[in-house]
């Protein structure tokens, strides 16, 4: 079958994909799994329910479509940029080459945060006279982060910061989707540029770019078309955690707490960055694979 010739059933297209996609070094089980998404994608289906189509000739428009994603994946566009949905703490979220995937190892992250703003509640017998929990998002890219906390917590009030216009876009449209728009204000603006002097957070919460010059060199083809803004944290990694440690304390308020996703190697120099500006303690979470993965002042 060559690329143009329409397939006679969804099951012909699938091995036609997969032979593709082998052929361009996917594993057998990766390109099955992908061509599936891709074609369920394609058919506007739930790639779990796609039996009956398996069966029959995908039309014109379906097999364009399909023909058009294995081919851009191919050529190493991300995956879930294609598929245009990422989950991430249960949830659904758009994306585009504007923002950067969200990734599994971030959702430490995100429960560390729901659960100090939990314990916090917990803390007052009472908790019908507290102020709502006040959380800044500093490079919130999709929103994943900041609508995931706002949709856990539903009495937080957030603030989310990203220096990117089209990345807030997305990030709108994540909140609306989940119900959370109202409860948090998006703002353009390079980390806490966007704030007024006197705001203050209880939480402070980031996921900054942290990969170093010798890491931005060595991205996997599809890393690579996500935005260098994103990954890029100069030339050691760690220019993101020196900005932020040195603002953060002006917009903190009593007894708040910071968190952020690290590097699994940069455990050690985060907490020295942090610890050299005041912050202490400082904690360091690791994630599954018992790497470094978040910092907790």
């Amino acid at each position: 079958m060559t690329d143009q010739d329409r397939p006679q059933t969804g099951e012909e297209a699938l091995r036609w994909a997969a032979s593709f996609l082998k052929d361009r070094g996917w594993t057998n089980q990766a390109a099955r799994q992908e061509a599936r998404l891709l074609l369920a994608k394609a058919w506007q289906k739930d790639a779990l329910h796609l039996t009956i189509e398996l069966k029959e000739q995908p039309d014109e428009a379906v097999w364009a479509s399909f023909h058009s994603f294995v081919q851009q994946r191919g050529e190493n566009v991300p995956l879930h940029y294609l598929l245009g949905e990422k989950e991430f703490m249960s949830l659904s979220f758009k994306v585009s080459p504007a923002v950067l995937i969200p990734r599994w190892e971030t959702e430490l992250l995100v429960e560390e945060a729901i659960r100090l703003g939990k314990a916090r509640a917990q803390a007052e017998p009472s908790s019908e006279g507290l102020p709502p929990l006040r959380i800044l998002e500093l490079g919130t890219g999709s929103g994943a982060i900041a609508v995931s906390l706002a949709y856990y917590l539903p009495a937080a009030l957030l603030v989310a910061t990203d220096i990117s216009k089209e990345a807030l876009q997305v990030a709108r449209e994540n909140a609306a989707r989940h119900g959370v728009l109202e409860r948090i204000s998006f703002r353009q603006g390079d980390l806490f540029a966007p704030l007024a002097a006197g705001e203050r957070f209880e939480l402070i919460i980031s996921n900054p770019p942290y990969l170093d010059a010798r890491e931005m060199q060595q991205l996997p083809p599809d890393v690579r078309k996500e935005p260098a803004l994103a990954l890029a944290g100069g030339e050691d990694g760690l220019a993101f955690y020196r900005r932020i440690a040195g603002q953060a304390r002006q917009h903190l308020a009593p007894n708040g707490r910071l968190l952020m996703e690290i590097g699994w190697q940069q455990g050690e120099a985060v907490k020295g960055i942090l610890t050299g500006q005041g912050y202490a303690p400082v904690k360091i979470l690791r994630d599954l694979e018992q790497r470094d993965r978040v910092v907790v002042y």
